[in-house]
């Protein structure tokens, strides 16, 4: 085989690499087989080709494409009546209508309160939390998406503590009289005359027993806080709470950002998504005990927040925190008008009715209660959980996330107790058609969660992403098609978080001539001459100038 070939056949190796993951990986490339150092520079003859498959173009192979397979789109039909809202929405903010979805849920997620579960079979059960993580950049409208699938919930929590603080401060107020009364009649039973002093302060102290701890404004919701108050607020909420948040802090106070000694502390997080219970220890003060944890997470968070999470932090997935998430990793939205059409008020209305009778029925129950499978929810799923087990099996396509696969079956069943509460408060029973539509999810939260787990897997600015950059400068250029130096590369994008020197541009330049996208011009030695080195020359593939619109690699490409 000769030099060609062989640099071909990696070539294809690779394609086919990147054809069986939603997301390019950090792979090794084949070497560019470039001109014989030393040989003149002919300007794109064979002796210059690249790497990869034969192209149109003369001395040039068809580069490797930069770009990602695309991950699938949020199959809205299978949401149900929520699909209604959560496509108007999306349309109205010109976001994707993940964002949408994934906060939808996580709302309908905390009305519930963790007063439903279900009852798979008869040992086992889920609760109805769901921990959702959606990744869109800082401009790709996160905080309105959240906002507005959120707007509902934050009325309600509004609504609930200015019903309930006539009554709460006057309790606390009684338990501040009483303690008054104890510690006077304290005081006068130790006097020479205490009289009914002693009865009196006992009668002042059975009735701050009966009185108990000052009561607490009820919550549904918390945005940022540490683990500890966390903890506090579901302490004080019967052990519940939900948090809907646009940015990453759950993330840095879970590895220990304001911990003792910076540790990662991720069990309430643990617990709490299963429902178990959990203690509290005070210093000087009784210990908060928890019998029934239940936390919803509902979190819209920039790539950058996740990127190499798993390398910074192992404990997270070791501790099977990352696999108890939900992920999306949409597309950037397409769309960016003015004249984009308002949620319509019926669609709207709706979904804050729906909203507001899941917490008036069912977080404002006072006891648990199940869900039933039907049978045919039963059967479909029984189907899907048995196809579905060999899958993370060693050789299964899921095996690289099998402890994330082992929590999906468990997770659908959760998606679908959401759907039928959010459509009937009152409901008992999980349906056929409801269950088909969580299952109907899979395919979509395993590709997004692949990719994923991909991100969080490399360092902090992706593998492609310094690749990308180049390539959009290169096709920016007032003469795309000419040789550049290293140095010009440098100059152009030195203000890039990934380019910290000259050695990490270096780099980036040997990855993207091993794509194929660019050939380095060999240096031609001049006998006798002195001075610095030149830097190094490369030539563009002639795509960058001019791409075929009937290849994928030539597609413009956006810095990622």
């Amino acid at each position: 085989m000769n030099g060609h070939d062989h640099a071909a056949a990696q070539a294809a190796r690779i394609l086919e690499h990147l054809s069986q993951d939603p997301i390019t990986q950090a792979e090794p490339h084949p070497a560019n087989p470039t001109t014989t150092p030393g040989a003149p520079f002919t300007g794109g003859s064979e002796a210059s080709g690249i790497s990869g498959t034969q192209s149109a173009v003369a001395g040039w192979d068809e580069p490797v494409s930069l770009e990602a397979r695309p991950l699938p789109a949020f199959p809205l039909e299978r949401l149900g009546a929520l699909g209604e809202f959560v496509g108007a929405a999306a349309d109205s903010l010109q976001v994707p209508c993940d964002l949408v979805a994934f906060a939808a849920l996580a709302a309908i997620s905390t009305a519930t309160g963790g007063r439903r579960r279900v009852r798979v079979k008869s040992d086992w059960t889920e609760s109805t939390a769901l921990y959702l993580a959606a990744l869109a950049d800082s401009s790709e409208r996160k905080t309105p998406a959240l906002n507005a699938a959120a707007a509902p919930l934050r009325v309600l929590d509004a609504d609930l503590v200015a019903a309930a603080r006539p009554e709460v401060e006057a309790v606390a107020q009684e338990i501040r009289i009483t303690q008054a009364v104890m510690a006077k009649a304290e005081q006068k039973a130790a006097t020479d005359k205490p009289g009914d002093a002693r009865a009196d302060a006992e009668a002042a102290r059975a009735k701050l027993l009966e009185l108990g701890e000052v009561p607490e404004l009820p919550r549904m919701l918390v945005r940022d806080v540490t683990l500890e108050a966390l903890a506090k607020r579901m302490a004080e909420q019967g052990g519940r709470i939900g948090s809907l948040a646009s940015e990453g802090g759950l993330f840095k106070v879970a590895a220990g950002l304001y911990g003792a000694g910076g540790k990662a502390n991720t069990d309430l997080l643990l617990e709490a998504y299963t429902g178990s219970p959990y203690t509290i220890d005070r210093a000087g003060r009784p210990a908060l005990h928890m019998p029934h944890t239940f936390l919803a997470l509902g979190l819209i968070v920039p790539p950058g927040v996740v990127a190499g999470l798993e390398r910074a932090n192992p404990e997270f997935r070791d501790s099977g925190l990352l696999g108890r998430f939900l992920y999306a990793r949409p597309a950037p939205g397409g769309a960016d008008t003015f004249d984009s059409p308002p949620v319509p008020e019926p669609v709207a209305d709706a979904y804050a009715a729906r909203i507001g009778a899941l917490v008036e029925q069912v977080w404002r129950s006072q006891t648990v209660q199940d869900l039933e499978l039907s049978a045919d929810a039963r059967a479909l799923f029984a189907e899907f959980y048995n196809a579905f087990g060999t899958r993370r099996k060693p050789g299964g396509d899921l095996h690289e996330i099998a402890d994330w696969a082992g929590k999906l079956r468990g997770q659908l069943i959760r998606v679908a107790a959401c759907l039928t509460l959010y459509e009937d408060p009152t409901a008992r029973t999980i349906s056929g058609p409801r269950m088909a539509d969580a299952l109907g999810l899979a395919p979509y939260f395993i590709a997004h969660a692949k990719a994923t787990f991909d991100l969080m897997s490399r360092d902090s600015e992706g593998t492609l992403r310094p690749l990308r950059d180049l390539l959009v400068w290169l096709r920016t250029r007032p003469a795309p098609a000419a040789v550049f130096t290293a140095r010009e590369a440098w100059q152009a994008l030195k203000g890039r978080s990934w380019a910290q020197d000259m050695d990490v541009m270096a780099d980036a330049l040997t990855a993207l001539e091993d794509y194929g996208w660019i050939a380095l011009v060999p240096l031609v030695e001049v006998p006798g001459k002195r001075g610095r080195k030149p830097s190094p020359r490369y030539e563009p593939h002639p795509w960058i100038a001019t791409p075929p619109q009937s290849s994928t690699a030539a597609r413009p490409l956006r810095a990622a």
